[in-house]
């Protein structure tokens, strides 16, 4: 059963308007969070909330440039979810092979996708006639919420499968418009070294139709090497640009005792798989190989697990975490159902818990335009939202309502903030402040300017 609370918040508000300057104090009242479902621990003022329900075997989820979120199914069923509701008829339905590990695995939308509205997929092919069993990558064109039929087009065949597990899948572009796929060794360990003959067990970088782009490590060769961005991995689950920096992270599930987080941002990074795992080599010399910039051991509780997942970095667009949170890079764990987050300001990178008892099957960690941490959870068939409930938010000094830095929090408070304003506060002509209910204080009075509007009701 889910419980839920209420959360009201004041706002002591004051607007000068062109003939005088006026106090009202605005209370924000009814939010709805939900309390801890599953015992989940989060660090003080945080809470979670249901963004969509209803997901059947989800594997990945992202977000489009518009706000919406695209939800793939192993089953090859491409969800929308838009404005909190999944949509009834899917944005595309594919034909997959779903054993194993293997399906609809990986999303990406393309930089001009305003524009040109294209999809690009990652998803398992399915035997048929002479075609064997292998994954591609195919570009979609949206219009709206579904793809114009028979729209598709084949960016890249990969190699023909062996195994179930090991696909990899994860799709991002780089700030250099170029597409980056990651793809797993497919349960062979000599896959991730072999340069010459196949993609498995390596990051690949090629242009959106597919073409190998300029700036590659390897410029001779064949085909299979020269669209080679990076190796030497083993199932790299989800590969993350940093933004504003362009840090690439790949997340390299492990074998028998470590779990991985990469830098990929330089091409023809040798990682080491299978000579090396984690911080731990194999064999006589690990010479030449790229050890991780993080990584956490097998076994129990928080801070290990067995399957490293989701990964972002908290960038912002709109700040709503403390700013101690930027440029940290929250990850997620399959098997031991917990968010932790890595702190890289220092030299080494730092780990701290963030939130444990989620419940179970954490894939995609995803940071949401409205600037909070979003979870794709397996178990559940559920995202979430986790929200930071805010201390006091104080004006610093006089100036515009919409100005960041007239506010102590560093952005404009919302109604998840507790906001008490102590300066003069600018509402600017045709803008609107909304809230439930208005409270004056003592010989308080409103007056707006032309086209301003205070819409209660929310």
């Amino acid at each position: 059963m889910c419980n839920f609370s209420v959360s009201s918040h004041l706002f002591s508000v004051v607007i000068r308007s062109l003939l005088r300057t006026i106090t009202i104090i605005i209370v924000l009242i009814g939010l709805t969070f939900f309390t801890p479902l599953f015992g989940q621990t989060l660090p003080p003022n945080f809470t979670i909330a249901t963004v969509t329900t209803g997901l059947t075997d989800p594997t990945v989820s992202v977000f489009a440039p518009d706000g919406r979120i695209f939800v793939g199914q192993q089953g090859g069923q491409l969800r929308v979810v838009k404005n909190g509701t999944l949509l009834a008829t899917p944005f595309v339905s594919l034909s997959v092979n779903s054993s194993g590990e293997r399906g609809l695995l990986g999303i990406a939308f393309d930089p001009n996708f305003t524009t040109n509205r294209y999809v690009y997929v990652y998803y398992t092919v399915p035997t048929s006639g002479t075609v064997t069993v292998h994954n591609r990558v195919s570009r979609f064109t949206a219009n709206g919420d579904v793809a114009v039929p028979g729209s598709e087009s084949i960016i890249l065949e990969l190699n023909a499968l062996t195994e179930t597990n090991h696909n990899g899948g994860s799709l991002a572009f780089g700030p250099d418009g170029k597409l980056y796929v990651s793809v797993g060794d497919n349960a062979v360990r000599e896959n991730a070294q072999n340069l010459n003959d196949n993609y498995l067990g390596k990051i690949l970088r090629i242009n959106s139709d597919g073409s190998v782009p300029p700036g590659n490590p390897f410029t001779t060769g064949s085909a299979f090497r020269q669209r080679i961005w990076a190796y030497g991995l083993r199932n790299p689950f989800n590969i993350t640009f940093q933004p504003g920096t362009g840090r690439l992270f790949v997340n390299d599930v492990g074998e028998g005792a470590w779990e991985e987080i990469n830098d990929a941002t330089s091409g023809g990074r040798n990682f080491g798989w299978p000579s090396a795992e984690g911080n731990v080599c194999n064999v006589t010399s690990c010479a030449g190989l790229t050890f991780p910039v993080y990584t956490y051991p097998h076994g129990s509780g928080d801070g290990k697990g067995c399957s490293i997942t989701g990964g972002a970095f908290y960038n912002p667009t709109i700040q709503r975490y403390p700013s101690s949170y930027i440029g940290d890079y929250f990850f997620s764990d399959f098997c031991n159902d917990w968010i932790n987050v890595l702190d890289l300001s220092g030299p080494t990178a730092v780990r701290s818990p963030f939130m444990t008892n989620t419940p179970g099957g954490d894939l995609s960690v995803m940071l949401g335009p409205d600037g909070n941490i979003y979870n794709l959870n397996r178990a559940s068939g559920k995202i979430f939202k986790i929200i930071y409930l805010g201390e006091t938010c104080t004006t610093t000094k006089a100036g515009s309502w919409q100005d960041s830095s007239v506010w102590s929090c560093g952005h404009v408070p919302i109604v998840s903030d507790r906001a008490v304003v102590g300066h003069v506060v600018n509402v600017p002509l045709n803008q609107q402040v909304y809230a439930n209910r208005v409270r004056y204080v003592a010989g308080g009075r409103i007056t707006f300017n032309t086209n301003t509007k205070l819409r209660l009701g929310l």
